[in-house]
């Protein structure tokens, strides 16, 4: 007599042994009365057995070819994935080191904010008061003389300490190197220069860029603002400034960075913008500069952030510099 070795289940015709009473493949109650399980004997169950072997095989080799498929599909997908959901963290606000005095020296806290190559920088500045008092009062006797009578500026000038004379004979001359060169201010600025110049070579800025970074700086981070006279660079640095007091700044920021520079007049403008010397010829074309001295100096317009080197600001394609005073 046959001998009962499992039963066929007969939902998915899966042949589970005898003991089991639900269906190994799909949970079918074996002992159903109303659906059945076929019992399966000694000879069925090896044909049965080798029918489902046959499948199984098929499943295997079916299986093993999708996985292949989504192998081959997958990975390579997966290795471009990382470069898209987890990018190169490129910062885009940059805060440069503050510039900090020892203790016990008076000073005037500004912060500066500009833009440059799509990135933002930061950069808090400790002016020194002592330094910032002599600046404003430098300017202030001088546009007291300005604004005074003919007869008035005589008694001024006579009761003007030495320095006071100096400058209000260069700037009668159309020479305003002095407030660039100014021996206090120009170290003051050296500081910031140093700054600038650190940031600009830890982003590999080459010799144009970096007069540009420069010129962001001081045309974007300095507010423009019509003043009554010429202003030293840390008084511009504290306060604001016109296009002269920002050619000044720039020029002597520049001039610590190691360039050539000269400041352009415009008279008939009532206009003053930057030149600066280079290497090597700047990213815009055509590029506007002068000759002096046999030197090149390429137009650096300041007043406002964002102009290259040697691109002419509006009104001045054409218009050549009635006085260029390069800066020694």
């Amino acid at each position: 007599m046959p001998r009962i070795r499992g039963y066929l289940c007969p939902i998915c015709e899966t042949v589970n042994p005898k003991e089991t009473k639900y269906c190994l493949n799909c949970g079918h109650w074996l002992l159903d009365t109303i659906h059945e399980a076929k019992p399966i004997t000694n000879f069925n169950y090896k044909k049965q057995n080798n029918v489902h072997s046959v499948v199984s095989r098929k499943n295997v080799l079916a299986a093993f070819v999708l996985i292949i498929i989504i192998i081959a599909v997958v990975i390579p997908c997966s290795n471009t994935i990382p470069a898209l959901i987890y990018p190169t963290v490129i910062p885009r606000s940059i805060t440069i080191p503050e510039m900090v005095y020892p203790t016990g020296i008076p000073t005037e806290s500004k912060n500066f904010t500009w833009d440059y190559q799509g990135k933002t920088y930061h950069l808090q500045v400790e002016i020194p008061l002592d330094l910032l008092n002599y600046d404003r009062q430098i300017t202030n006797d001088i546009q007291r003389y300005a604004d005074a009578g003919e007869f008035e500026r005589h008694a001024l000038y006579m009761m003007m300490p030495s320095t006071q004379k100096e400058y209000i004979k260069a700037a009668s001359n159309y020479n305003y190197i002095p407030w660039i060169k100014e021996d206090s201010n120009h170290q003051f600025v050296g500081y910031i220069a140093e700054w600038l110049n650190m940031q600009a070579e830890k982003e590999n800025f080459d010799s144009v860029q970096k007069v540009e970074f420069v010129q962001c700086f001081v045309g974007g981070a300095i507010p423009y603002q019509v003043t009554p006279s010429l202003q030293f660079p840390a008084h511009t640095l504290a306060e604001t400034g016109k296009c002269s007091d920002k050619a000044i700044l720039a020029a002597a920021i520049l001039n610590n960075m190691g360039y050539k520079t000269a400041l352009f007049y415009f008279e008939a403008q009532n206009h003053m913008t930057v030149g600066v010397a280079l290497d090597n010829t700047p990213s815009y074309s055509p590029a506007i500069g002068y000759d002096c001295n046999g030197i090149k100096y390429y137009f650096l317009e300041v007043t406002s952030s964002g102009w290259q080197v040697g691109q002419p600001s509006s009104g001045f394609e054409t218009v050549e510099p009635d006085l260029i005073i390069p800066v020694n």
